[in-house]
């Protein structure tokens, strides 16, 4: 009696001890979830990041070459 009590405890434990791995891989699976989206938000915005330094990019290049021929019609540079 004595051996079957502590092999019905030790099962009981080992159940627990299931359950609580379970819930605790339910969790991982849900933030994993909302770090995906997250991660997919961020992805968009840095796309967007990068189209706009882009621009801005040109127009500072197309700003230096427009003041370079500035420059030169009007004689700045001698």
């Amino acid at each position: 009696m004595e051996k079957h009590k502590r092999v019905d405890e030790k099962l009981e434990t080992h159940d627990k001890r299931l359950n609580n791995h379970s819930n605790r891989i339910d969790k991982l699976e849900q933030n994993n979830a909302e770090m995906k989206e997250k991660l997919s938000g961020l992805i968009d915005k840095l796309g967007a990041l990068n189209t706009t330094l882009k621009w801005f990019i040109g127009l500072m290049v197309g700003s230096f070459v427009s003041f370079f021929f500035y420059a030169v019609q009007n004689n700045i540079f001698r």
